[in-house]
């Protein structure tokens, strides 16, 4: 049967949906993702030409209900998901724009679904197609009842124009739904979630630098309490151009989004920070303060100031370790290229002071990394040679570096220990 599809003055052509293929793609695998899919695989067939007749992405989820296809597939900029969409980034289908991204590259998208029928008590299997030259009209057709016994959707774009087998192959496709998909695969982890091309698992893991799940309760002053699960990631490579706080409900579905404080560090410290509790199902986004009385999960809450808190001791705490073993090891190598360290003889004592000044320069550069960026070289080489000629009176640079620095109490031992340790004194 054809149905109309109410535009609500809002043309399909004219509505920002994307031309670029790779986010199509996208669009289209968070539909299956937000349809409660744990498997989603994008399989192809190609010649020796690398002509692709066709692209079919198969997912394992609950499928599309036809009783339900007016409000999903019939209301274009009113669909279902519109009651999630707050400032989430993570309901890419939103407003039902999602379906019709296959027309950066396909004339034709058919869908074959089987979603379980609450009134008939059995799995029903039909097909929708949208033809990119008629797209204000969808045709359901061919139900079946009882053919198979678990839901999906096998979607099928056919007549593709503009992209060939490569475009579905190349390291820029597959880092692109890297990029896309990895902290959602990672959250999901422990349920096997899986994103495939032709049966092959895409490999996200290689875009972790490193990774760790903490847990933290918060009591509020009624004693309530609340779980937090959080998982904070550093990437190997930049894959956004900020980093945030993500605020995930207990479906793993994000309901806000906050800056984290590191995002002017300038040493490649690439992070996400995913907060996963039911403290943020109904979480309100109005942050007055007139609200906070009324609706305990808010920005202005107490619950949710001692939350960034925690957060941000744990990003300050990842940070230390990074610039530690990876940023200060840069860091150095850059100063000693530049020529910009004090000259050291070649005898075992002044080797003992090159080592022990350089550990020393370490430990500044852990405590502030903002330290030494943004010097050109002149200043970078007056920097060091000041702090190096303040080796003769210990005491008065470790006042000099703790009044700049803000070192806490671990941290100014160390630089105790560095700055009073010989032969590190200068001749």
């Amino acid at each position: 049967m054809e149905n109309k599809v109410s535009i609500n003055n809002n043309s399909v052509e004219f509505s920002g949906i994307t031309r670029d293929y790779m986010e199509a793609i996208s669009e289209l695998i968070w539909n299956g993702f937000d349809a409660g899919a744990t498997k989603i695989d994008l399989v192809f067939d190609t010649n020796e030409i690398d002509f692709i007749p066709s692209i079919e992405i198969i997912d394992n989820g609950s499928g599309i209900n036809l009783n339900n296809l007016n409000q999903t597939f019939g209301a274009f900029l009113d669909s279902l998901k519109r009651s999630t969409d707050h400032r989430s980034s993570y309901v890419r289908g939103k407003k039902g724009k999602g379906r019709f991204s296959f027309i950066a590259f396909a004339q034709t998208a058919i869908w074959n679904t089987t979603f379980f029928d609450e009134n008939t008590q059995a799995f029903t299997t039909y097909d929708i197609t949208i033809n990119a030259s008629n797209k204000d009209f969808y045709a359901d057709e061919h139900q079946q009842k009882g053919v198979k016994n678990a839901s999906g959707t096998r979607l099928k774009l056919v007549n593709l124009f503009g992209v060939t087998a490569y475009n579905f192959t190349n390291d820029a496709f597959i880092n692109h739904l890297k990029s896309e998909f990895g902290w959602f695969l990672l959250l999901n982890s422990k349920h096997d979630f899986q994103l495939c091309i032709n049966g092959e698992r895409i490999i996200y893991e290689e875009l972790l630098a490193d990774h760790e799940i903490f847990e933290r309760e918060i009591v509020d002053a009624s004693t309530s309490r609340f779980m937090f699960t959080i998982t904070f990631v550093r990437w190997n490579e930049k894959i956004g151009d900020k980093f945030y706080y993500y605020f995930l409900n207990s479906e793993k579905k994000e309901v806000f989004k906050q800056l984290t404080s590191f995002n002017n560090n300038a040493i490649n410290f690439y992070h996400s920070v995913y907060i996963e509790s039911d403290y943020f199902n109904l979480f309100n986004f109005n942050d007055t303060e007139e609200t906070v009385n009324l609706f305990g999960s808010n920005p202005q809450s107490p619950i949710f100031k001692q939350l960034i808190k925690e957060l941000q001791k744990i990003v300050v705490n990842k940070q230390k370790v990074f610039v530690k073993n990876n940023a200060a090891d840069e860091l150095i190598q850059k100063l000693l290229l530049s020529g910009s360290m004090p000259k050291f003889g070649n005898n075992d004592n002044d080797l003992n002071q090159k080592e022990l000044f350089i550990e020393l320069v370490k430990a500044i550069y852990c405590i502030q990394p903002r330290m030494f960026k943004g010097l050109n070289d002149a200043q970078e080489k007056l920097t060091l040679n000041l702090i190096f000629s303040q080796m003769r009176d210990a005491d008065s640079l470790l006042a000099l570096l703790e009044n700049v620095l803000k070192p806490n109490e671990e941290e100014s031992q160390h630089l105790h220990r560095l700055i009073s340790a010989k032969p590190l004194i200068a001749n």
